[in-house]
Order: structure tokens, then C-alpha cells, then sequence
């Protein structure tokens, strides 16, 4: 429950003060005197709430102008936002971005272009080498195998004519990894 102002709780206190004292006056004969008492008691009531009445329009009234106020701030702001929108399209509008993503498709087919002609170059490469030279590749890469496939034979046969290397006494040498080299990206500002 919602506690009561001060001033009804002292109201209350005086009307029933007024009650009481009406009463005995009416107790002793003293009517007049007993119904001005229930007028006062009434007139008193009816100015407290009609100065409560008062007392919450003006609170209305406070509660709307803030309202009010709020509002003007918000349609002031939505303001300075479509300001600064338009600002920022009449910097950039419609035909340059436009613009700039056909610039970007030209510099992708430009990049495309290169790419193709590059790889033509390394193709041809391949092709200019003749047929004998491949035949005398093949014939490398054959023998290789033939060597392999002799010293794994040998190995498997007899393991007493093998002769291994003598075992490091030193300790071994700390290797550096190689730094990674990261491709650079290019980056393109696109204006939303």
C-alpha cells in the first residue's frame, strides 16, 4: 500500500478531531454550532483535494513538457543524421560508386589478363622443350629406380657389408625457423 502524504494524514487527524467535537456539541443542544463544525470538516476535505487535484495536472504538466523535450531532442538528432547523410552523399553519390566498382571490375580483368599471360608463358616453356629432351628425362628418372631398387637388394642380402656412419659426440646446432612471409592483401574502401 502507498503511504499517505503528511498533509492527509494531518487532515484526517483534524476531521476526526471535528467529528468528535460536533458530536458533544450536538450532545449538549448546540446544533448550529455542531453543523458549522461538519461544514468546516467538509470545506476542509474538499480544498485538499481540490488543491491535490491541482498539485497533479501541475505534475501532468511538468511530465509532458519533459516528454516534450525528449521529443524536440530526438527529432533534432534524426535531423543531424539525415544532415550528415546528406553531406556524406553529395561527397559520394549514386555514379561514383558506381564508378568506382567498374574500376574495380577493370582492375580485375587487368589482373585476370596478366594471370593468363603469365601462365601462357610457363606452358609454353613446357611445350618449347622437345620430345628427346623428356625422352632423356624419362630414361634419368628410370635409372634412378633401377639404382634404388639394386641398393635395396643388396641391403636386404647382407647386412654385414653395411657400413653405417659413427654417431655425432658433439651437440647438434640450434636451426632458426625461416620467418613466414605473409602475402600482402590490398585492401579497397568501399563507402556504405
Amino acid at each position: 500500500p502507498r503511504a499517505r502524504p503528511k498533509y492527509r494524514t494531518k487532515l484526517a487527524l483534524d476531521s476526526d478531531k471535528l467529528a468528535v467535537r460536533a458530536k458533544a456539541l450536538h450532545a449538549e443542544g448546540k446544533t448550529k454550532n455542531a453543523l458549522q463544525l461538519l461544514r468546516l470538516r467538509k470545506y476542509k476535505v474538499a480544498e485538499a483535494d481540490r488543491v491535490e487535484e491541482q498539485l497533479l495536472t501541475v505534475l501532468r504538466m511538468v511530465d509532458k513538457i519533459s516528454e516534450k523535450q525528449n521529443e524536440a531532442e530526438v527529432v533534432n538528432a534524426m535531423k543531424r543524421g539525415k544532415d550528415a547523410l546528406q553531406i556524406m552523399h553529395d561527397e559520394m553519390g549514386i555514379d561514383d560508386v558506381l564508378d568506382l566498382m567498374d574500376d574495380i571490375r577493370d582492375q580485375d580483368e587487368v589482373e585476370n589478363r596478366i594471370n593468363e599471360i603469365l601462365g601462357q608463358e610457363g606452358v609454353s616453356a613446357v611445350v618449347e622443350m622437345g620430345e628427346e629432351d623428356l625422352l632423356a628425362e624419362l630414361e634419368l628418372l628410370e635409372e634412378e629406380v633401377r639404382l634404388e631398387g639394386e641398393k635395396q637388394n643388396v641391403s636386404d642380402g647382407n647386412e654385414e657389408d653395411l657400413v653405417l656412419p659413427e654417431q655425432p659426440t658433439a651437440p647438434l646446432p640450434d636451426v632458426k625457423k625461416p620467418a613466414k612471409l605473409e602475402p600482402a592483401i590490398a585492401k579497397v574502401a568501399v563507402a556504405s
